[in-house]
């Protein structure tokens, strides 16, 4: 399966590009997210789903910080994915460590999206 295609709204070639360049910078922060949030990295384009994760969670922050209520779908959605964050911590630094990592890795994929070609 092209898992690629999860990644919405973005061009499947240049998010493509985009994933090596990023891998060649983070690939330890994706490894260690992934071993965060159980998605083990012998399955089939681990790196997609991670980064996947990651853009969710950059939607997650937005809603959190917006002016208007979320629906129920979305306060869901987020929910899940704090909790897939935080399962297994033992204080507040470790998920905002996780936290940081995922935010990290969206922004810059957005940075370098941009300029690939």
């Amino acid at each position: 399966m092209d898992r690629i295609k999860l990644i919405s709204g973005y061009d499947e070639k240049r998010v493509r590009e985009t994933l090596n360049l990023l891998l060649r910078d983070r690939k330890n922060e994706f490894q260690e997210l992934a071993d965060n949030v159980k998605i083990p990295r012998t399955s089939e384009d681990w790196e997609i789903i991670i980064l996947k994760f990651c853009l969710d969670f950059e939607e997650c922050f937005k809603t959190w910080t917006d002016s208007k209520e979320p629906d129920s779908l979305k306060n869901a959605k987020c929910m899940t994915i704090m909790r897939a964050i935080a399962k297994g911590k033992k204080n507040i630094s470790d998920v905002f460590h996780i936290e940081n990592i995922a935010y990290t890795i969206c922004k810059e994929f957005h940075e370098t999206y941009k300029k690939a070609t």
